[in-house]
Formats: structure tokens, C-alpha cells, sequence
């Protein structure tokens, strides 16, 4: 859409240009919360005319629609980036978002107990179960567990290994290749031969809803699926791994990972042992349900 000269939305272009040239990390996402959430909002807005009540009724509306608080934050942080480059083209002189009462951001902590795992797996549908096996066995995040594939497994001398497809931006953490328990591989084996995907048809919107329909379904409140990977870091916590290679089987960002494991071969066989202890964990949680890695097309 073309906007007249002097609004918001007449920025767009130049916005991505300026990202592009300073080789931002992650393009995607902010032109993506310009391109959804403020250019519907405000592209039609000369900048002359934007003032501070513009982005108090966006923090209003956000959180009314339930925005996590980091979400919130990141959203206003994009249209302050957004008012600043404008400024040093010098299309507008002020930046009526550059003080907002922003809440402060608290890291989440919430983890499902066994439990809370024991009645998912009761109440859940196989294909669900499996779902959450696997995400527990292979702590990727939601959007690589239910895109799972069997041909990104592959076989080493020390065993099976999982290598997910190559991140679109760089600002999530993913790993580059991870070692398969038993539980994980043999979810991974169930697939039919001229189906490599374990959850052909899921898209996240579908599996988000599947999600929360399980979870009113078990009376289980303020868990989300992305829990379970706190669930596998914090199981290996206890267990004395070192934090670089929880780092590493989570695929987050850590300097003890720069600092410790030099090469691919010193981390291996860590990694090894840590997904071992998921396995074991997570078959002394299942132990009395019915076995999640079974089939299913359901």
C-alpha cells in the first residue's frame, strides 16, 4: 500500500532499507510488527500528528488482548526505532514514544509437575501425547517439535542425531544438531515411510488450540506448551549438568558454551548424557500411563 508523503506509513521502505544496510540481526520481526500492528494502526497518521496518547492506547489495547509483557515492550520498542530513523531523516522532530510506562519485564518460571504431565497424557489423544514426549525427550521449540521430520535425523558412531532445519532469524536461539534418546527416536520411527513429518496437517494455530482445549480439559491453568523445555532444563539442572551444555541442548545463547566447548567432539558426548537423563526422567513420570510413543494418525 502506498501512503501519502509525511505519514507513518510513507517510512516503511527507508525503515527497511536502514535495518537492511546496519545488518540488524533479525529483519523479520520488526518489519513484521510494523507491517501488522502499527502500519494498520497509524499509516495513515502524519507524523506531525503522532503524540504520546497514539502509544498509550496501543499499550491499552495489547494487554487487553492478553500480550505477554516482553510482547508489549518489543512492539513499543520497534515504533521508537521506527520514530527514531524518521527523525534522522528528518521527517519528523519528535518522538512522542520515547518515555511510556512500560511494566518490568519478569522472566517466566512456570514448569509442568509430573502430575500435570501424568493427566495431559490420561486426557490428550495419542497424537498429543506424542507431541508432548517429544518435546520433553527433544527440547526444541514449538514450532520445530510440531514440524518434526524424520528426515532430520541422521546416524553418527555414537548414535542417532537430530539436526532441525536452519533458523529463519537469529533472534531465537536454535541448535544445530542434538543426540535422540530412545523415547525420541522411536517417536521419530513411527512414521510412515512416504510421510516423514510425526504431525503431518498441524499448523501452530491448529496446535495452539488443541493446546488449550487439553488444558481446559485437565483443569490445568497458565501452561503453555513451550513450558515443557523448562521442564527438560530444569530436570537437568538438578542433575549437575553443566549450564553450557543445557545451553547448548536448548539452543540458547551462552558464553560458558564459547568458553568450555571449543569443538563439536568435546560437547558430544555431554550432550549425550543429558538427553539420556531426560529419558529417564521422563519414563519415571510415564510409568504409570499408558506409553505415549505409541502410533498414531489421529
Amino acid at each position: 500500500r502506498t501512503h501519502a508523503p509525511g505519514t507513518f506509513g510513507s517510512f516503511r521502505k527507508m525503515y527497511e532499507k536502514e535495518l537492511t544496510v546496519e545488518q540488524v540481526a533479525d529483519v523479520r520481526r520488526p518489519l513484521g510488527i510494523v507491517d501488522n500492528i502499527l502500519l494498520p494502526r497509524w499509516g495513515h497518521v502524519p507524523f506531525a500528528e503522532l503524540s504520546r496518547q497514539h502509544a498509550l492506547d496501543l499499550i491499552l489495547d495489547l494487554r487487553n488482548k492478553q500480550y505477554a509483557e516482553q510482547g508489549v515492550r518489543r512492539i513499543i520498542n520497534v515504533a521508537r526505532r521506527f520514530l527514531h530513523l524518521a527523525i534522522r531523516h528528518r521527517l519528523t522532530s519528535h518522538n512522542p514514544f520515547a518515555d511510556l510506562p512500560l511494566q518490568a519485564y519478569e522472566a517466566r518460571d512456570r514448569i509442568a509437575s509430573d502430575e500435570e504431565l501424568r493427566t495431559l497424557l490420561r486426557l490428550g489423544s495419542a497424537r498429543m501425547q506424542n507431541a508432548i514426549a517429544l518435546a520433553f525427550n527433544l527440547p526444541l521449540r514449538e514450532e520445530l517439535i510440531i514440524t518434526a521430520s524424520r528426515d532430520y535425523r541422521y546416524t553418527r558412531t555414537d548414535g542417532l542425531w537430530y539436526r532441525p532445519p536452519k533458523a529463519p532469524t537469529t533472534i531465537k536461539g536454535r541448535p544445530l544438531e542434538l543426540p535422540l534418546n530412545q523415547t525420541a527416536a522411536s517417536l521419530l520411527d513411527m512414521t510412515p515411510p512416504l510421510q516423514p513429518l510425526l504431525f503431518p496437517g498441524w499448523t501452530p494455530n491448529r496446535f495452539g488450540k488443541a493446546w488449550r482445549r487439553l488444558t481446559r480439559r485437565a483443569h490445568i491453568e497458565d501452561l503453555h506448551f513451550h513450558d515443557l523445555r523448562r521442564n527438560a532444563g530444569s530436570l537437568l539442572q538438578a542433575a549437575h549438568v553443566h549450564p553450557g551444555v543445557i545451553s547448548l541442548l536448548l539452543g540458547h545463547k551462552s558464553q560458558e558454551v564459547t568458553d568450555i566447548y571449543k569443538t563439536f567432539d568435546s560437547w558430544r558426548p555431554d550432550l549425550i548424557k543429558a538427553v539420556t537423563i531426560l529419558d529417564e526422567a521422563w519414563r519415571r513420570i510415564t510409568s504409570t500411563v499408558n506409553d505415549p510413543t505409541q502410533d498414531s494418525t489421529g
